[in-house]
């Protein structure tokens, strides 16, 4: 490991990890981001051109300069470094880059220190961190496990399954561990949307090269599924091998290579909001929990409670595999007031004025999202205050509590109130593309790219309604700053306050600036435009982007989503007179 204070590069880990005297936080970096900053790191003290730093992390591949700009704004951004007074990155302009600060080899004076939780302590689940340890050392031993965990908007979920992926990543960091989201409408009806997304991860991670040759050689359907991570002589060569294929031959590719991959390290898949899973999602968890044989193979899935009719495979999925024990669920129940109690004296503070923790529980019923909402509520408000980390009330308790719980739409939009217009203005852009969005694709219309940037930074620092989530790469080799709503109740609010008109218009924006960006590769987003079209009533475009969509499914062997996305694309049809389908997908 390398150092430069405050920050030391894991390069086991590959991480970066910020080190103050309150103790260590892990900073997460893209795979390239990482790789630039290694390189730099190691050649620190002298100038790195452009060229030999492309060449080193993109050997024997063509990418426009401009994408070393972006990774070299994330490194910097995750370091608090500027272009324009650098502590660490210097910028030496037509020429390249050159590390700055002092650096020399770590050792460490005792065990490592786990990082802290981006927001606090993370109260009330021990249990559940208990179950999902249990789950891992049975994985380590050999023993497959799928674990489902459930429960309302705002229990607690993503908070649970990312204080878990930070202590397995300090405690067995030989674990691969790669995340899939789920995303409503069709724009997340890809067929295997979710395990598209964590092959593309681990491909592009540590170890990659090996994950990318199984993958080859036993799973050639999905590989050709990732053109961007092969060449196109190798991917035309792979779509005649395929030829003939069908849905059940993918199901076993994968089992197969997933296999073994945990075979050379255990692998844990992490798939987020699973209600909105697409059927081959759902069919592919059934076939991994129903696979026989020892396997260090883990996957773990979050959902809402399963009582929509979108929901019910899932249901009937997680219904089956509990009775047959195939798989193990934790429900996250609300905090209690003594949990409340704990989250409020947290790193050893002063105990909160009496009632205190009775009033948020009865304000939050108890549901974590909420509690720390109407906590920062009452504070921006005045109300009660926090000195040397210490909690004291600034009124009587009567005069707070109306003796009526708030609701959490309410409680987001107070929080919402609190932003700037630019910022409300920013992120009701940012809500048009769903939970995951960029830059480049959603700036507001009068906000140009930089701008929004840094309102979105903003945001992610001061309010914690949004945080950065890597880079999103165009076709062009060219990739724009990605960021997520860190529930997606935050991007529901931000999306349902705006006029129907608005969102119309907004969608449309989107859905031109994604054609014009996949120019030529528009069937690598075509469920996301079929989306944004539709909600525009561009029905032309609509309509033939759905065709696309069921193209992409009949090429993943999905005849029934196939069918169902044409269907749809039908229904459309029907506002435009005389328009008609490919004879060929109506076929289908």
């Amino acid at each position: 490991m390398r150092e430069f204070p405050p920050f030391r590069l894991d390069t086991v880990n590959q991480c970066l990890w910020r080190c103050e005297a309150r103790g260590e936080e892990r900073i997460l970096l893209t795979p390239k981001a990482f790789t630039v900053l290694r390189y730099l790191v190691e050649n620190a003290g002298r100038l790195v051109t452009q060229d030999e730093l492309l060449e080193a992390v993109w050997p024997n591949t063509f990418v426009q300069p401009e994408v070393l700009k972006y990774q070299i704004a994330d490194i910097r951004n995750n370091l608090g470094d500027r272009a324009r007074n650098p502590l660490f990155i210097e910028t030496l302009p037509r020429r390249g880059y050159r590390f700055i600060a002092e650096v020399r080899d770590w050792k460490p004076v005792g065990p490592p220190v786990p990082a802290s939780p981006a927001r606090g302590k993370l109260i009330g689940r021990d249990r559940a961190l208990s179950s999902l340890q249990d789950c891992l050392r049975r994985t380590l031993e050999g023993q497959r496990q799928i674990v489902f965990i459930t429960g309302e908007p705002g229990i607690g979920k993503s908070a649970l399954v990312d204080e878990f992926q930070r202590c397995t990543v300090a405690g067995e960091p030989s674990v691969r561990i790669a995340r899939g989201q789920c995303a409503a409408g069709y724009g997340g009806k890809e067929p295997y949307y979710p395990m598209l997304q964590a092959l593309t991860q681990l491909c592009r991670g540590p170890g990659g090269d090996s994950v990318i040759r199984i993958l080859d050689a036993q799973a050639p359907t999905w590989l050709a599924q990732l053109p961007a991570l092969i060449k196109r002589e190798r991917r035309e060569m792979l779509q005649r091998e395929i030829l003939g294929a069908t849905r059940e031959h993918m199901l076993r590719e994968i089992e197969d290579a997933l296999e073994s991959i945990a075979s050379e390290t255990p692998l844990m898949l992490i798939f987020a909001d699973l209600h909105w899973a697409d059927p081959s999602t759902v069919d592919l968890i059934s076939a991994l929990a129903r696979h026989r044989g020892p396997s260090k193979l883990m996957v773990l899935g979050t959902y809402r409670p399963p009582d929509e009719p979108p929901n019910r495979p899932l249901k009937a999925l997680t219904g089956e595999l509990l009775v047959r024990r195939l798989c193990r669920e934790i429900v996250l129940e609300p905090l209690t007031k003594a949990e409340i109690t704990e989250y409020l004296t947290a790193n050893g503070h002063a105990k909160p004025p009496e009632g205190l923790a009775a009033l948020l529980c009865r304000r939050s019923e108890g549901n974590p999202l909420l509690m720390v909402a109407a906590l920062e509520q009452l504070e921006e408000r005045g109300l009660i205050s926090r000195e040397h980390g210490c909690w004291q009330c600034e009124v009587s308790l009567e005069e707070i509590d109306p003796g009526v719980p708030d609701d959490l739409r309410k409680t987001i939009e107070a929080q919402i109130e609190r932003l700037s217009t630019a910022q409300q203005r920013a992120l009701e852009a940012a809500s048009i593309n769903g939970v995951l969005f960029s830059v480049r694709v959603n700036a507001a219309p009068g906000i140009d790219e930089e701008r929004f940037e840094d309102l979105c930074e903003g945001v992610s620092r001061s309010q914690h309604m949004v945080r950065r989530a890597g880079l999103r790469e165009f076709p062009d080799g060219t990739a724009s700053q990605r960021y997520e709503f860190v529930h997606s109740l935050y991007r529901e609010v931000f999306y349902q306050r705006q006029t129907p008109g608005r969102r119309a218009k907004r969608h449309l924006r989107v859905g031109e600036r994604l054609e014009e960006l996949f120019a030529g590769h528009e069937n690598e987003v075509a469920a996301e435009l079929a989306e944004h079209f539709e909600k525009a009533s561009d029905w032309p475009r609509a309509v033939k982007y759905l065709q696309l969509a069921a193209a992409t499914a009949e090429r993943r062997f999905e005849p029934r989503q196939a069918a169902e996305i044409l269907d749809h694309a039908l229904e459309l049809a029907k506002k435009l007179p005389g328009a008609k389908l490919d004879a060929k997908h109506q076929s289908v």
